[in-house]
């Protein structure tokens, strides 16, 4: 309990952390000196991005480097070394940079050259979306975790039996990922779309759980699959995205006088573009991680009527809550607004 509870004190702290270093940069006129330092250059919308994703990288490490080592490693969750830690958080930050620059050089590109620009940039939106899914298990999982092939070939037959059983036939890629090196957490994943999908199971769960178990886990993973939740997940981001974009490209309109911003079109815009899409992700979480909880619902559901397992998964729900150190019953406004899955009470 004390370190779920220090786990949502972080996130609350990292959350103001984030918005305050907004603030600072609009109300000290910083955001128009960075302008003025990025024109100088070639590519100055990648580099204004940058130097903004930097200031958010430096201001948030010490927190960072605090809550996901030192307090993990007090609790016995983090397996890292310091310098796997740093090795790790470099290569998650590179993804992330390049993830983002795209999104404002297209953000930039359709605000200076389409009207209304947030029709299209809510379309790349949509369509980077299944792009990241797509090479995230070809790129991304094997840049961030050493991998290979899941050589227990009974168990192999088993799960792609049942694969083959509820449907699932175009799926025949299973790779152990090793987290054990990082951590103790268990996992498995469905990844990927068209012909990078493929089956994720981390050795954590391999070493530790059942088979019962394990066919369990991936029983829920099938589910999510089956139930085409990752096309749920683009449908919904459908809805929200040119709302929001719309809500943006107002509030920065009649904000931009007030902070010396020329207007959207202008660099300097960035910092207050982020400033309103961070308040409006956090007010939109309640709805997004409703759905989330329903379809993850869903997912036990399907796992419980298809493996017919019960007392596995049960065992299962019990253990992922003790080695993630969850509480068994958060409080229900914490669960409504912030959890992206059931309450382990609830699952059970």
């Amino acid at each position: 309990t004390s370190y779920r509870r220090s786990k949502l004190l972080f996130y609350f702290l990292g959350l103001s952390i984030s918005l305050g270093t907004m603030l600072v940069i609009l109300f000290s006129g910083f955001h128009i000196i960075l302008r003025d330092f990025a024109t100088q250059y070639p590519f100055s919308t990648l580099l204004y991005g940058f130097l903004i994703l930097l200031i958010f990288t430096l201001t948030g490490l010490p927190l960072t480097f605090y809550s996901s080592f030192i307090y993990d490693k007090k609790f016995k969750i983090s397996q890292y070394k310091i310098t796997g830690w740093f090795k790790d958080y470099l290569k998650s930050n590179l993804i992330s940079y390049i993830i983002w620059l795209i999104i404002i050089a297209v953000l930039y590109f359709s605000i200076r050259n389409f009207s209304p620009w947030w029709i299209y940039a809510g379309m790349f939106s949509i369509v980077f979306s299944m792009a990241i899914n797509y090479v995230y298990p070809l790129v991304v999982v094997p840049f961030m975790w050493k991998t290979s092939p899941y050589k227990d070939n009974s168990m192999k037959a088993k799960i792609l039996g049942l694969c083959r059983k509820l449907g699932v036939t175009n799926i025949r890629n299973i790779v152990v990922i090793n987290e054990s090196e990082k951590s103790v957490r268990p996992n498995a994943v469905f990844m990927g779309m068209g012909n990078s999908k493929r089956i994720g199971l981390f050795d954590t769960l391999l070493n530790s759980f059942t088979k019962d178990e394990i066919e369990a886990v991936v029983g829920h993973e099938l589910g999510h699959y089956v139930n085409k939740d990752i096309l749920r997940g683009l449908i919904l981001e459908s809805i929200v995205i040119f709302p929001a974009l719309f809500i943006i490209d107002y509030l920065v309109g009649v904000l931009s006088p007030m902070l010396g911003i020329g207007g959207i079109t202008d660099l300097e815009s960035l910092p207050l573009i982020g400033l309103i899409n961070s308040i409006l992700v956090f007010l939109l979480m309640p709805l997004i991680n409703t759905h989330s909880r329903w379809r993850e619902s869903e997912a036990d559901k399907f796992a419980l009527m298809h493996v017919q397992k019960p007392k596995a998964q049960l065992s299962l729900e019990k253990r992922l809550s003790d080695l993630h150190l969850s509480e068994l019953k958060p409080h229900p406004l914490i669960e409504f607004w912030l959890f992206t899955h059931p309450s382990t009470i609830k699952r059970i």
